[in-house]
This record gives C-alpha cells, sequence and structure tokens, in this order.
C-alpha cells in the first residue's frame, strides 16, 4: 500500500461499490502525462473487476498485499476531475443535472442537483425517502462549500453522497 500513496497527496478516498468483498484486483487509473504516476487506484473483487471491464483502467493485477474493500478508490486528480468524475458516475444519471449545461458552474451544477434530489426525497417513502434526506444533506454541504468557493470540501460531501446513493 505504501508504494500507492508514496511522495503523492491523496485527494479523495471514495467508495464507488457497496461490496462487502475483500479486494484481490487492483486497477489502475489513467496517466495524464507519459511518465508520471496513476490517477486513481481502484481496489476491486474478482467479480467486480470482471464485471467492469470498460473502467477506464491503464492496468489491472492481482495484490496479493490488499486488505481494502471492493470499491475503494484512492484518487490523486484534482478537484475539477473529482468533480467531473462524480457527476460521470453518479450525479448526472440520479439527477439529470449535466455540468456542461452549466458551463461546469459548479454552484450552480450542485445547486439544481440539490433541488432535484430534495424534491424527490419530498415524495419518497420509507427506506428510500430516509436515504435520499441523507443524500440531500450531504449534498446540502456540497452545495454550500462550492457557493463558498471551496470546491475541494464540495469534492469531499460528494464523496459521502456517492456512498450512500449506492443503497438507493
Amino acid at each position: 500500500m505504501n508504494r500507492l500513496i508514496a511522495g503523492r497527496e491523496l485527494t479523495a478516498l471514495r467508495t464507488v461499490l457497496d461490496c462487502s468483498t475483500t479486494a484481490t484486483t487492483l486497477r489502475q487509473g489513467p496517466t495524464a502525462l507519459p511518465g508520471t504516476d496513476p490517477a486513481w487506484f481502484a481496489f476491486l473483487c474478482p467479480a467486480h473487476s470482471e464485471d467492469l471491464p470498460a473502467w477506464p483502467a491503464a492496468v489491472s493485477h492481482a495484490d496479493d498485499g490488499l486488505s481494502l474493500p471492493c470499491g475503494t478508490v484512492l484518487d490523486y486528480r484534482p478537484t475539477e476531475q473529482l468533480l467531473q468524475s462524480h457527476a460521470d458516475l453518479w450525479l448526472t444519471s440520479l439527477t439529470g443535472v449535466e455540468p456542461p449545461a452549466l458551463n461546469g458552474a459548479w454552484f450552480g451544477v450542485l445547486d439544481q442537483a440539490y433541488q432535484v434530489l430534495h424534491a424527490r426525497a419530498e415524495t419518497s417513502v420509507g427506506g428510500e425517502g430516509e436515504m435520499l434526506q441523507s443524500v440531500v444533506t450531504a449534498m446540502s454541504m456540497a452545495r454550500r462549500n462550492a457557493a463558498e468557493g471551496n470546491l475541494f470540501q464540495a469534492a469531499y460531501n460528494l464523496a459521502m453522497c456517492e456512498t450512500l446513493v449506492q443503497r438507493l
């Protein structure tokens, strides 16, 4: 594990899958430039490694030293790329809000996403309604941080949302 983080600043620790299995495969994301370190590392169990062949990964290999749960991602990308990743993986499909439509103005994106989720939470009942309310709470924090210009903290709040959304 130390070789994955040596000399690098981790910008996000994400959980992109709801899987309780211990990872046995490590996928690394593409590099921005040849000779640079990977943008992210995803820890996957055998089933998810096989189920996700379209994930953009430069390398996939077994690593007997893994002890993280499947779906854990160590992310080293800049904040703007983290935000776009959230939009690509779950935010747009859940809310219909697309960053390009708002010229990448992240407060606008998160504000609209909040409005959609808030309205959906108000009309949902049972377990989905409760989970959506938790997502709305975390999205509210992301929206507030984006309004204050703190996109790094907004990305952190979206990581919380991402974990919660998997249970919907």
